[in-house]
């Protein structure tokens, strides 16, 4: 009887952190949802202007004919990093209160390739 009663004293003082007591059973909001969210689409953004004016200039002739190959390394960056995307707003999406770090950083990872891809364009 005394293991029970010293158990449960263990238990409830396990969960008082910093004066706090934590209930075991509440839901928190994601830290990285909408936030690296936006963040990551903004980036994503911003890499496509730069690629969508390399390829504009490329099929215009205004660059040297060599950018096509370019082109295309810059369109299969685009299209993984935008897949990615669709990954982590599906996680964040249905699954609120799930740590999303490890989605975003393999997103965030596709959209620095294709940063790289069309800054290394230009």
């Amino acid at each position: 009887m005394k293991r029970i009663v010293v158990l449960a004293l263990a238990l409830a003082l396990a969960g008082c952190v910093n004066g706090q007591v934590i209930n075991p059973f509440a839901s928190f909001n994601n830290p990285l949802s909408k936030d690296s969210l936006a963040k990551l689409e903004a980036a994503y953004g911003a890499a496509a202007s730069v690629a969508l004016g390399y390829r504009n200039a490329c099929a215009k002739g205004s660059i040297p004919a060599a950018c096509k190959p370019i082109v295309k390394q810059i369109q299969l960056a685009d299209r993984y990093a935008y897949n990615q995307i669709v990954v982590v707003r599906n996680f964040v999406k249905n699954n609120p209160t799930v740590d999303a770090s490890s989605v975003i950083a393999t997103a965030q990872q596709a959209v620095t390739a294709f940063q790289n891809a069309a800054n290394g364009a230009n």
